[in-house]
């Protein structure tokens, strides 16, 4: 079972330079904590507690690697939260209604 989180900053409350900092070090310790990314989500082959639980670990445990001023990475944070891959469809692939599949005769 693949389990997604999505991370947004909030750039509109903060600079971009910071953000794209704070970005950078999510984005390290995601990848070092065994999630994936896909475009800008992270992605796990994990029960969607446990994953949740160990993103949310990780966002927790940047805050002691990070200068002073950017101690608290949650206040950074527009959107922190995470769903089942299961739920998810990608609308830019055609549904499996809209495929046809034909195959030719030998006759």
């Amino acid at each position: 079972m693949s389990y997604a989180i999505v991370v947004n900053l909030d750039y509109e409350s903060n600079s971009e330079d910071i953000c794209q900092e704070i970005w950078d070090t999510i984005k390290k310790a995601m990848l070092n904590a065994g999630f994936r990314l896909d475009n800008r989500v992270f992605i796990i082959n994990r029960e969607d507690k446990e994953a949740c639980e160990l993103a949310r670990s990780v966002i927790e445990g940047m805050e002691a690697h990070l200068d002073f001023d950017k101690k608290h990475v949650f206040r950074y944070l527009k959107d922190f939260y995470g769903y089942s891959m299961d739920h998810t469809t990608n609308l830019l692939v055609p549904s499996s209604e809209d495929i046809l599949i034909s195959t030719k005769s030998r006759f």
